[in-house]
């Protein structure tokens, strides 16, 4: 008697097929094993088998499978892989991870035929989703179709023992894409791959900077120090102040440059290879590469890397090559870099670097793509909902389709203001629908009316025939905790920038009781403060510092402060007086804005963040401020206007402590409102200021629940919209 797995999980291109072509071997028993559509069937002989996997290949995991007996119309004698065989449904693909060691060791191995050969990977490593055009996962499915294997790499892939069977980016120095150094359009013509290396460090030692082409798209490479840095900035379209991630050769480089937490290291080193935002172990060094005290880090995940860092023993700059909030660059452009180190194989699905931030041994993901897009997050909705698309909101965009209880968050977007990262978003909304085989009853969105991704989703939801659910910004980044940790019944703080409130009001400090799941009434936030000049004063905190003093000080006082001169003084009590362009907003990220003007940080918000991520940086111990709460309009309400009037009466103090205090002050008086209110209930944070040290770290130690898998910030907006459509479209 046969007996029937079908298996779902990732269970393609990891090298699961050999494997239990091995084990069957093994154990003697007869049958078969083959990929479909949606998963790996196996036929075999013993009921047992599945109890058996107990060692599954390191990139292998399986999240289900089904069982059934069968008899089979001709009698088999031997177990057998069987050619992938097309179906409906959808599989959990693999994604872009790290060259694995027993790769790194072939290509020291001088004896090795892949001994320095830039694109050396195997069945358990390299490239995934960046090259995939479709599934089941064979190689005429991928970007690696053009290039025929030769004989000796044809015989380790048809053979089920060899580590390289099956493995779908099989090449060799004779058969495999070529590396090309291109100065302009004209290629500079060199012996091998390690003479055009070699050539790329010298152009790098020169000063010059170089695109080299990685997994997912091309990374603009620069050496590290002052000089070139700030070259580099100036060169860059967009990136007059915004921090640069550095690679470095190994966790030993990385640990001089930063204090390492256990669980940091565990992230550089994890196959993901993301990058790290850590502590600078001097806090002034490489500030041209990040004014912060924190700097992202990454180590080498492909042979070309390690091949570059052969020659070179210092960090290296390796930031995306694009204008800032334009996608990642998947082919070469003069306009980005004179010289490129680039490679024959198509970038089928771009995919920037991921970067994570550990908050007291916390994984906070501020972006999730290459190594760990595109593995689905598990998600508890009603079926009866069916599928949904999720295309988040604006700013970090990412979007998210959800079907038989799995969530694909899409890689990266960005700015989808932006008709570039508009554009890549309808682009990959198509790709996802196919890969996903998914056909959305449900269309979830921002409230917001003036987002692309709005007006996107009101004509995905026509072409799909689907229904449109609009969802609060806030509401949907707490749900995306609560999906995360699988509770209905809670009380959500969302900290956050700005969005479009179910009032028509700009909040971002918000305080949430929750029942079943989607039923939401705000029972606090923060203060509502003046925001002078509108969107402008998110540019320039010191607009929306003079709306929140101007309740407390008069015009001399506040020209005394010598951060206004006396035509912005007079011009701003004028808008205020007049109530002209000043609307009122709850947004925490504006007040931590505010307070890094105040305190001579910051008055200039060139890149996301920088205003409140500048006064993180500069913070220490806080001083003794109690949260002034206050009810109003049926919520309880953290007085901001208190925690100004100590900092400015207070302004001749340590700027470090009273950087802390705003922070600290934050935390504990939106956790007091959500105590108060939860009596018992799980409390759950999430939103942009998330990724806070300070702010995050009160909130675990008063165990609070946090993202996990999503991120805390705009890209898991749309994981907590799908979750909220799906339960409200389930219960209609």
């Amino acid at each position: 008697m046969f007996h029937r797995f079908f298996i779902k999980g990732v269970v393609q291109g990891v090298g699961f097929r050999p494997y239990v072509y091995r084990k069957a071997k093994a154990l003697g028993l007869k049958g078969f094993v083959r990929n479909t559509g949606n998963g790996v069937e196996v036929v075999v002989d013993d009921p047992d088998f599945m109890s058996r996997l107990t060692d599954l290949p390191p990139l292998a995991s399986i999240s289900s499978f089904e069982e059934r007996k069968v008899t089979l119309k001709k009698e088999l004698d031997d177990f057998l892989i069987l050619k992938s065989e097309l179906s409906q449904g959808e599989t959990s693909l693999p994604p872009d991870i790290f060259m694995c060691d027993d790769c790194l060791q072939e290509l020291r191995d001088e004896s090795d035929r892949r001994h320095d050969y830039y694109f050396i990977t195997c069945t358990n490593c390299g490239p995934r989703f960046s090259m995939i055009k479709d599934y089941p996962y064979d190689r005429p499915a991928t970007s690696m179709d053009e290039f025929r294997m030769c004989d000796d790499c044809r015989k380790e892939y048809e053979n089920p023992l060899d580590r390289r069977y099956h493995a779908q980016t099989i090449a060799c120095k004779e058969c495999g894409p070529k590396l090309k150094l291109l100065e302009g359009v004209s290629e500079r013509k060199l012996a091998s791959d390690k003479e055009r290396i070699k050539e790329t460090a010298a152009l790098l030692r020169g000063g010059d900077f170089v695109a080299v082409k990685g997994v997912g798209g091309f990374h603009l490479c620069a050496f590290a120090d002052g000089k070139n840095a700030k070259r580099l900035r100036l060169e860059k379209a967009g990136r007059k102040d915004k921090p640069f991630a550095l690679m470095v050769r190994d966790l030993e480089a990385a640990r001089k440059i930063a204090v390492l937490s256990k669980a940091e290291e565990d992230l550089l080193v994890s196959p993901k290879r993301p990058i790290v935002v850590v502590q600078k172990r001097d806090k002034d060094s490489f500030m041209a590469v990040s004014e912060l005290g924190s700097v992202g880090v990454m180590l080498p995940y492909t042979s070309l890397h390690y091949m570059l860092f052969d020659e070179i023993d210092e960090p290296l700059v390796m930031t995306s090559c694009n204008a800032s909030d334009e996608p990642v660059a998947i082919v070469e452009n003069e306009k980005n870099s004179r010289f490129h180190l680039t490679h024959e194989r198509e970038i089928i699905n771009r995919c920037d670097d991921s970067v994570l931030k550990v908050v007291d041994d916390h994984p906070l993901v501020l972006r999730r793509s290459r190594g760990f897009v595109p593995l689905p997050i598990p998600i508890s909705v009603p079926e009866a909902c069916g599928g949904i698309l999720a295309v988040g909101a604006e700013m970090n965009n990412a979007f998210c389709i959800v079907k038989n209880g799995n969530a694909y968050l899409s890689q990266y977007l960005g700015n989808t203001a932006r008709l570039e990262n508009f554009n890549f978003m309808k682009e990959s909304v198509k790709q996802w629908a196919r890969l996903t085989r998914a056909a959305p009853k449900v269309v979830a969105c921002d409230l917001h009316p003036g987002y692309n991704s709005t007006a996107f989703a009101k004509e995905a939801a026509k072409i799909f025939g689907a229904r449109l659910v609009q969802v609060q910004h806030h509401k949907a980044h707490v749900a995306s905790v609560a999906a995360e940790h699988g509770v209905l019944d809670y009380v959500g703080i969302a900290m956050d920038g700005l969005g479009f409130g179910d009032d028509g009001g700009i909040w971002g400090g918000e305080v949430f009781k929750v029942s079943g799941g989607f039923d939401f009434v705000r029972v606090g936030s923060l203060e509502e403060q003046p925001q002078l000049g509108g969107d402008s004063a998110t540019i320039y905190p010191k607009k929306m510092l003079f709306g929140i003093l101007s309740k407390f000080l008069d015009e001399r006082s506040l020209m005394g402060l010598g951060l206004f001169d006396e035509k912005e003084t007079r011009l701003y009590l004028k808008m205020l007086k007049d109530n002209y362009n000043v609307p009122l907003t709850t947004s925490a990220g504006r007040v931590l804005d505010a307070v890094s003007a105040l305190l001579g940080f910051c008055d200039e918000r060139t890149y996301d963040g920088r205003p409140a991520m500048i006064l993180e940086s500069n913070a220490s111990m806080p001083y003794a401020l109690e949260p002034l709460i206050f009810k109003q309009v049926g919520r309880r309400i953290l007085s901001t206007t208190a925690l100004f009037k100590f900092i400015y009466e207070n302004r001749g103090e340590d700027k470090a402590r009273l950087a802390a205090t705003a922070q600290s002050y934050l935390a504990k008086g939106l956790f007091e409102i959500a105590r108060l209110e939860a009596k018992g209930l799980p409390i759950v944070f999430s939103g942009g200021v998330a990724y806070n040290r300070m702010i995050s770290g009160f909130m675990l130690k008063n165990k609070v629940l946090l993202n996990k898998e999503v991120p805390a910030g705009d890209g898991g907006v749309c994981f907590g919209q799908a979750y909220l459509a799906g339960l409200i479209a389930g219960k209609d």
